[in-house]
C-alpha cells in the first residue's frame, strides 16, 4: 500500500514537471525572442514567434509594430502595411512606425496616402525617440543611417516630398520640397540630383548645376555622374565628359574634385592604369580620405598588384575603423595572397559592421573550405543562401556533403 502511495506521489510530481515545462510563454516572452530573431537576421523564426504571440494576446501592439518590419523585409508589404496600421491606430504619433508605414506607401505608390503620413511627420518631435532611421537611397540604391534625434528629421521628409510630387508628375512643387530640404540640409547630394532630375522635365537649364554640386560633395555618386553626362550629350555638347575634367585638371591642378571623378571614369573604362595615377594625385592633396585609399586599392587590385592593394585598405582601415568595405577588399586580397586564416579575420570584423552582407558571408565559406574548415563552411553558404545569395548545387553538395 505504501509503494503504490510512493509511486502516486511520484507520477503526480512528474506530471506537475512537465505541465511546467509545457507551459505557454507570456507575450513579453515571445515578443522578446522574436525580436532577438529578428536583430540576427532569422525573420522566418521572428514571423512564426510574433504570429504565437498575436494568437495568444491580440492585444500585445508592440508585435504589430515589429511584425511588419519583419514583414517588410519578407517583401509582404501589404501585410507590412496592415501591421503599421493597426500599431498607429493605438499609438497614432509614434514616429519610427509612422516613418516606416510613410516610406512603405511611397515604394508602393499610395502617393496621396504617403503625403498624409510625411506631413504629419513634420509636425511631430525627433526627440520623442532614440531611434535611427535608415534611408533606402533613391538615386544609388545604398542603405545608410540618415537621421537621429539629434540631426533631426524634416529634410529628409521634405525630400521624400519631393520625391512623391516627381511620381505625381508636380515638378514645380517637387522642386519647392527640394529647396526646403536643401536649405536645411545644403549638403547632401541626394537632394541635389532629385532636384535636377525635376529640373530636367521642367527643361530647367540649372539642372546641370544641381548635379555638379551633387559630385563635388560625393565625387561617387553614380546617378549624378550619369545624369550629367546624359544631359550634356542631349544638349549635344560632344567633348568627352573626361576630356572636361583634364581640361579642370590643366586649369588648376590643386582641385581635388576632378581627379577623383577621373579617376572614376578610367576605372570603369578599364585604365586602371590611369585611374591609379588619379588616386595618387588625389592623395597627395589629401591623404586622410579613407575613400581615396580604397579606390586607389581597388585599381591596384584590378592591375594584379595584390601588395599594393592591401597596403592601400590598410591605410583606409588605419583612418576610419569602421570602413566596412575596406575589411572587405582586404579579405579579398589576402584569400588571392593564400593567406586564408587572415582573410577570414578580414571578413569576421567586416561582418560586425554589417552582419547580414552576403557576398563577405560566402567568401569566408571559401576561406575556411581553404582551411579545411568544411563544417564551418557549410554554415556560412546556408547563412549567405538564408540571406538571398544564390549558391551553386554543385558548390554546396561539394562542401556540405
Amino acid at each position: 500500500m505504501r509503494l503504490k502511495l510512493f509511486l502516486l506521489v511520484i507520477a503526480g510530481l512528474v506530471c506537475l514537471v512537465t505541465q511546467g515545462q509545457d507551459k505557454p510563454k507570456k507575450a513579453f516572452e515571445l515578443f522578446e525572442d522574436a525580436e532577438a530573431a529578428y536583430n540576427r537576421n532569422k525573420y522566418t523564426v521572428a514571423l512564426q514567434l510574433l504570429d504565437e504571440c498575436l494568437k495568444q494576446y491580440p492585444g500585445y501592439y508592440e508585435a504589430y509594430s515589429l511584425r511588419g518590419s519583419v514583414k517588410e523585409v519578407m517583401k509582404d508589404d501589404d501585410g507590412a502595411l496592415t501591421d503599421y496600421s493597426i500599431y498607429l491606430e493605438r499609438f497614432p504619433d509614434h514616429l519610427p512606425t509612422l516613418m516606416s508605414r510613410a516610406m512603405l506607401r511611397y515604394k508602393v505608390g499610395f502617393y496621396d496616402q504617403a503625403k498624409e503620413d510625411f506631413f504629419k511627420l513634420l509636425t511631430m518631435n525627433p526627440s520623442e525617440t532614440n531611434a535611427i532611421f535608415y534611408r533606402q537611397n533613391v538615386t544609388v540604391g545604398d542603405r545608410s543611417p540618415v537621421m537621429t534625434p539629434e540631426t533631426g528629421h524634416k529634410s529628409y521628409i521634405y525630400n521624400y516630398l519631393g520625391l512623391t510630387e516627381a511620381k505625381l508628375k508636380d515638378h514645380k512643387r517637387a522642386i519647392a520640397y527640394y529647396d526646403t530640404a536643401l536649405s536645411l540640409n545644403p549638403d547632401e547630394p541626394d537632394y541635389l540630383v532629385n532636384r535636377g532630375l525635376s529640373k530636367e522635365q521642367l527643361n530647367d537649364t540649372t539642372a546641370a548645376s544641381d548635379y555638379q554640386k551633387a559630385l563635388k560633395l560625393n565625387y561617387r555618386h553614380t546617378l549624378a555622374r550619369h545624369n550629367l553626362t546624359a544631359l550634356k550629350a542631349k544638349q549635344g555638347q560632344t567633348i568627352t565628359f573626361e576630356d572636361r575634367l583634364t581640361e579642370t585638371i590643366q586649369e588648376d591642378s590643386t582641385m581635388l574634385y576632378p581627379y577623383l571623378e577621373r579617376a572614376l571614369q578610367r576605372f570603369e573604362a578599364e585604365y586602371y592604369k590611369g585611374a591609379e595615377e588619379d588616386y595618387t594625385r588625389a592623395l597627395e592633396i589629401d591623404p586622410r580620405d579613407a575613400e581615396i585609399w580604397l579606390g586607389r586599392g581597388l585599381a591596384r587590385e584590378r592591375l594584379k598588384d595584390l601588395e599594393g592593394a592591401f597596403s592601400d585598405y590598410t591605410r583606409a582601415i588605419d583612418i576610419k575603423e569602421d570602413f566596412f568595405k575596406a575589411w572587405i577588399n582586404r579579405g579579398n586580397v589576402l584569400f588571392k595572397l593564400e593567406r586564408y586564416s587572415d582573410a577570414i579575420d578580414d571578413f569576421n570584423v567586416a561582418l560586425i559592421y554589417q552582419s547580414d552582407y552576403a557576398p563577405a558571408i560566402y567568401n569566408r565559406a571559401m576561406a575556411k573550405v581553404r582551411m579545411k574548415d568544411k563544417k564551418g563552411a557549410c554554415e556560412d553558404l546556408k547563412l549567405a543562401e538564408g540571406l538571398g545569395m544564390e549558391v551553386d548545387a554543385k558548390v554546396r553538395s561539394k562542401i556540405c556533403e
